[in-house]
């Protein structure tokens, strides 16, 4: 009964997505047959010859940028669409699952088919189906994907157009999967060296707050009834308990509050998001992390939209809007800027003449970055480059980790132990007056 019962809620299920489907695409080409294509510009509009070879491809590539940016903006997409996200380890499994039936010579249409007949969620099975129907009527897995900008990135919809257009789908489809799975690896090495830490600095917490709300307060009545005078630190502690114990609402409110209004500050303002990178830099070990982590999740996207074909110019602009810190990417920005008229990317980055040993130190890329990328320049391999780039920071940073998490641990455990220590230490030391008091 129970198989029997759960075959008939899948058939409705799939039968009501159908339905929903259904009803979208029909409202969607109704739509569609009002608004005329952006790209039905009459062909002798514009003579032949009055631009230039790089400025016909300049306005080309515009014109099929605004054309995906109208084809987006007036799609209309059901409702469960529009909210849903996929996290990383789903987008995972689907470019997995993809490299593996592509590169087995399955159809993309029959391989999308086979991800979402496999696929348990409602609202994902609704988002494959509405690709599989996008792509029969005419669009490129990386134009069906474009889409939904909510569900896939910019870099990863890219990636995917490059490699459509070369020929090279199987092939990068399987790097990006393992850049992604890389990508994993490291957020778990930085979550895992913050764990032991955080840990310890909760439980410090908790001891104080508890000591300080129950403890306290019922050997200071002790400290009272026998009428003696109180250190000035044993009498500090128990003015901070006193004030915990009657006024813990506006205590809490206020750190609560202050989090909210700096969280506010600091990562939705535009001039606070740059105070505090420009501080977060400064701080000895977490700054040189922070700049090595940027430099490697930039040099490790343009090494692969590069690789698969993209122009380098573009691969900046893509590139800067995956970084989140705002000095980078307002940098990355100006080296776009400069490539654009000509210049290197080594040479924006500091390397003037390494003959003549004119060198311009970069407040954000170092000069042995700027060093490879003008030898990939040089030599035509500058996605090599990046690569190893990439790779010597990922080793530095993981070494740093590890050091960190060798050296934060007793640090804490020491921390932990002088705070309560000194609690412990304030309350027993009025004992001493006690003592002598009765002798």
């Amino acid at each position: 009964m129970t198989a029997l019962a759960a075959k008939i809620r899948d058939f409705f299920s799939d039968l009501w997505l159908d339905i929903e489907l259904m009803f979208s695409r029909q409202s969607k080409e109704k739509k569609e047959a009002k608004i005329p294509s952006p790209g039905s510009v009459p062909a002798g509009s514009m003579g032949p010859g009055t631009l230039s070879g790089e400025a016909r491809l300049m306005d080309f590539r515009k014109k099929k940028e605004e054309e995906k940016k109208e084809r987006v903006k007036n799609t209309k997409l059901p409702g469960a669409l529009k909210r849903l996200r996929l996290p990383k380890k789903t987008r995972l499994t689907f470019y997995d699952e993809m490299a593996t039936l592509v590169g087995s010579g399955v159809p993309l249409i029959d391989a999308l088919s086979l991800i979402q007949a496999q696929e348990r969620n409602k609202n994902i099975k609704k988002l494959y189906a509405e690709m599989i129907h996008e792509i029969n009527g005419g669009l490129s897995l990386a134009e069906s994907m474009e889409l939904f900008p909510h569900i896939f990135p910019k870099m990863q919809s890219a990636l995917v157009e490059a490699a459509e257009a070369s020929g090279n789908l199987k092939e990068v489809l399987a790097e990006l999967v393992e850049e992604m799975e890389a990508s994993q690896d490291f957020l778990k090495k930085v979550t895992g060296a913050m764990v032991y830490p955080v840990i310890l600095v909760c439980l410090a917490i908790a001891l104080v707050s508890g000591m300080l709300v129950f403890v306290i307060p019922k050997i200071a009545g002790m400290y009272e009834q026998a009428n003696v005078k109180l250190p000035g630190v044993t009498q500090m502690v128990i003015n901070i308990s006193d004030f915990t114990v009657h006024y813990w609402p506006i205590l809490l409110g206020a750190i609560i509050g202050g989090a909210v209004i700096l969280y506010i500050i600091f990562a939705k303002v535009h001039s606070g998001r740059l105070v505090w990178e420009k501080f977060v830099s400064s701080i000895p070990v977490i700054g040189r992390i922070a700049k090595e982590k940027n430099i490697m999740i930039i040099a490790s996207n343009m090494a692969m939209l590069m690789k698969s074909g993209v122009l380098i110019t573009e691969a900046f602009a893509i590139t800067k809007n995956t970084v989140g810190n705002l000095h980078y990417q307002k940098a990355l920005e100006q080296i776009r800027q400069g490539v654009v008229m000509g210049k290197d990317v080594s040479q924006m980055m500091g390397l003037i003449d390494i003959r003549a040993q004119k060198f311009k130190e970069h407040p954000l890329f170092p000069l042995q970055m700027a060093q490879l990328i003008h030898i990939g320049e040089k030599t035509g391999t500058i996605a090599h480059m990046l690569f190893k780039i990439k790779k010597n920071y990922h080793k530095s940073i993981d070494y740093t980790l590890k050091n960190i998490s060798t050296l934060v641990e007793p640090l804490m455990i020491f921390v932990v132990a002088a705070l309560v220590g000194t609690i412990l230490m304030a309350v027993m030391l009025p004992f001493f007056y006690i003592g002598s008091t009765i002798s």
